[in-house]
């Protein structure tokens, strides 16, 4: 009897110690175990850091980058700096977000990746330009960058880059919104998951962006999902409207057969815009209609709509 009511004291005490413990000190810490240890870096030190922030006041760190960050569902972010020798320039910096959804992570590393940025093989996916690394899985994103392009600060930035990354548990797979794209014409690397305000337009909420090129013209595809189909509809007028601004808009011929409208740009490109049940898609770009309207109807019948 008093061996079984130990237990059960055992187990209350663990409770509330569980129960105590602040959410984002175990986030941080969760972390902070995917950085190596410092007695493994041969030459290196820890100049600055570890230091966690959360969305409550990760704007000391990043200052005007905190809100996009936010956006995508940061949930808690871990910052270390390591110095080769005693140079303190001579400085490999590591940022590590936990971004709450392998969604949010993709998001806000497709919003980073720069154009035309070397592809590395780390976690789903990671890419390195010239001193700037960056990839993600799962939830994680990684963001390491050295002083300069020094062969030594290159080789801890990769390598840094390959211990966090292994660290993750879980799949590389692309998140699950890109599925509806289809992949005749994709251009790789080219997709991005944008948390509100699709191409800056407030009818819109997040969605998704992809480049295609075809025939040797190029294009931006987008699409959205609107709470209902009534909403898509009010979606698609005030795009239209706001497009009648400054392009030419042709009614006449909607794409795709269904409630859309097409536009002329004054500098010559043009694009196509679509409702397909509670989703609003579109391209625009140098493809001409007959490809943008191609293009739209394998997107919509991809989508269910």
């Amino acid at each position: 009897m008093r061996a079984r009511h130990l237990l059960r004291v055992l187990a209350v005490v663990a409770l509330l110690g569980c129960a105590g413990e602040d959410p984002s000190s175990r986030a941080g810490a969760e972390l902070e175990s995917l950085l190596p240890e410092p007695s493994s870096l041969e030459g290196w030190s820890v100049a600055e850091g570890p230091s966690s922030y959360t969305p409550d006041d990760l704007w000391e760190y990043l200052d005007g980058g905190a809100p996009q960050y936010l956006a995508y569902g940061l949930e808690q972010m871990v910052h270390v700096r390591y110095q080769l020798g005693d140079d303190p320039l001579a400085s490999v910096t590591a940022d590590v977000y936990d971004m709450g959804s392998d969604l949010g992570a993709f998001g806000i590393y497709g919003s980073v990746r720069p154009s035309g940025a070397e592809i590395r093989p780390w976690g789903a996916e990671g890419y390195l330009s010239a001193n700037v690394a960056a990839a993600w899985k799962g939830a994680v994103f990684a963001h390491v960058a050295a002083d300069d392009d020094r062969p030594e600060l290159i080789g801890m930035l990769e390598d840094l880059m390959s211990h966090i990354l292994g660290g993750i548990v879980g799949g590389v797979s692309p998140p699950a919104i890109l599925s509806p794209l289809p992949a005749e014409g994709l251009v790789p690397q080219s997709e991005r998951y944008v948390a509100t305000d699709l191409l800056g337009h407030a009818a819109l909420g997040g969605g998704v962006l992809a480049s295609y090129e075809i025939d040797g013209r190029r294009g931006e595809l987008f699409f959205s999902e609107l709470e209902s189909d009534a909403d898509a509809g009010e979606a698609l007028m005030a795009l239209q409207a706001e497009w009648e601004r400054w392009a030419e808009i042709v009614v006449q011929d909607p794409p795709a057969g269904g409630d859309g409208f097409r536009f002329r740009e004054p500098e010559g490109g043009a694009g196509s815009v679509i409702r397909t049940g509670r989703w609003v898609a579109g391209v625009h770009g140098d493809l001409p209609f007959e490809a943008q309207e191609d293009l739209l109807e394998r997107l919509a019948s991809r989508l269910g709509g």
